[in-house]
């Protein structure tokens, strides 16, 4: 039996999804980076590229990432009346997302508001990857059985059923959330953590039987 511990993203949707891909089309990135100059970090474009379509990028109403064609790049006043060019990717809740260092592996984003006169910028320390675990937990917690456990007791009891050892699970403290992506194979759970400023504040156990059902993990 394998457990595997804090699951890269892609790694995750390959068996949520079986191996299926549907996502927006290569050329269009290739057509807005030429024509427009909006360029994404790699990770992002991957997303996108595989993802797109599916329900991690349509199911919920408060997390979604922009097609290329109507993403748009404008400069922001920010700080002391400093110079801010940012992408604008997608949306977070009543936020619009944006990015600025599109060159970075895993950038960090920055939330923006628009008020009246005025748009508020916020920078925050999520990042893609950290925004793509809040899509995948909206997709599982929509399998039928998925239990939240934010009571020890529950979790203790879970953790033990599915065979998880919690001293493997990591976090980053730094951090003001963060989800744990972990995937019991002999009982095709997924075993979600949930850190709330460094703290662990709940479990999310979701078991269906077609996880890894004909993909190799």
């Amino acid at each position: 039996m394998a457990i595997q511990y804090n699951m890269d993203p892609f790694a995750a949707l390959k068996i949520i999804y079986q191996g299926a891909t549907d996502g927006f089309a290569a050329e269009d990135f290739v057509i807005n980076e030429r024509e427009r100059g909006i360029t994404l970090p790699m990770v992002l474009k991957r997303f996108l590229l595989d993802y797109g379509y599916m329900t991690v990028n349509r199911i919920s109403d408060s997390v979604r990432w922009l097609h290329p064609n109507i993403m748009s790049e404008r400069v922001f006043r920010y700080g002391s009346n400093d110079e801010l060019p940012l992408v604008l990717i997608g949306r977070l809740q009543d936020y619009q997302v944006a990015i600025s260092d599109t060159s970075a592996d895993n950038p960090t984003i920055f939330l923006l508001k628009t008020a009246p006169n005025e748009t508020q910028i916020l920078p925050s320390d999520d990042t893609l990857i950290e925004i793509f675990k809040v899509q995948i937990c909206s997709v599982l917690m929509n399998y039928e059985g998925s239990v939240t456990a934010d009571e020890p007791e529950l979790a203790a009891r879970l953790l033990r059923e599915n065979m998880v050892n919690l001293d493997l699970i990591a976090n980053n403290p730094k951090l003001r959330r963060e989800y744990s992506l972990n995937f019991s194979e002999e009982m095709r759970t997924f075993v979600v953590a949930e850190y709330i400023e460094g703290e662990l504040s709940r479990f999310f156990f979701i078991r269906n039987e077609q996880f890894l059902s004909g993909v190799n993990s």
